[in-house]
């Protein structure tokens, strides 16, 4: 196993880049699944036009890169020469219920997305299977993973479900990964019914580290 380098106790201990690099065959071509990658890779690749849920594929591309270029931005991908069709990306939660809270074993599975063009290609799935179920990287045991979710980012349009039923898909895909519903009074995850917040536990987890995260979901950290 690769050793993992230091930071600060709010920073996360970053994995060695590309800690990840693999093939994944599929009808339109072959995919290369790596990461974490660095800046310096993601500038010279792009996302593809279907990468537009967040924001414009130009503008999502250069706040990838700044992300990549942060010592707690973690960037996987799936990428098809120089054309990205598919990301996960990790951080320290930045928004201020989290901000305030966070402590130094937890971590935020912030974005995944896949071009629609792609989507029957499992490459979400592929990408977090090499995450999480990777037998040659265990790196994510030893954090809270959490995952808020937020139905206006839902894309209900390109995949036709209303959001009960995207919500429940959403469900039963993290599923498979451990992340389980958690409660929580995060006034923007409550400021809709549909909003989720998920969360893994690692298996290196210990119980007063449970017991901080609980706190903090439900703000009496």
């Amino acid at each position: 196993m690769k050793a993992y380098q230091s930071f600060d106790n709010r920073r996360i201990i970053k994995p060695p880049y590309d800690s990840i690099n693999k093939i994944s065959r599929t009808p339109l071509g072959n995919l290369q699944i790596r990461g974490p990658v660095n800046s310096d890779q993601l500038a010279s690749c792009s996302l593809t036009d279907g990468l537009y849920c967040f924001r414009q594929p130009d503008r999502q591309h250069q706040a990838l890169v700044g992300l990549a270029s942060q010592p707690d931005g973690l960037i996987f991908t799936a990428s098809l020469a120089n054309k990205i069709v598919s990301y996960v990306a990790f951080q320290k939660p930045d928004y201020p219920w989290w901000y305030n809270r966070c402590f130094h074993k937890l971590i935020e599975l912030g974005s995944i997305e896949t071009d629609p063009a792609w989507r029957q290609m499992g490459l979400g799935k592929a990408l977090l299977d090499s995450i999480f179920k990777n037998e040659g990287f265990n790196y994510f045991e030893q954090y809270v993973v959490m995952a808020a979710h937020f139905v206006h980012s839902w894309d209900l349009k390109n995949t036709g479900l209303a959001p009960w039923a995207y919500r429940q898909f959403m469900l039963d895909f993290f599923a498979q990964y451990n992340f389980t519903t958690w409660e929580t009074v995060d006034p923007e995850i409550r400021e809709h019914p549909g909003n989720m917040l998920l969360a893994r536990v690692g298996n290196k987890i210990s119980r007063s580290e449970i017991t901080q995260f609980t706190s903090c979901c439900l703000g009496t950290a």
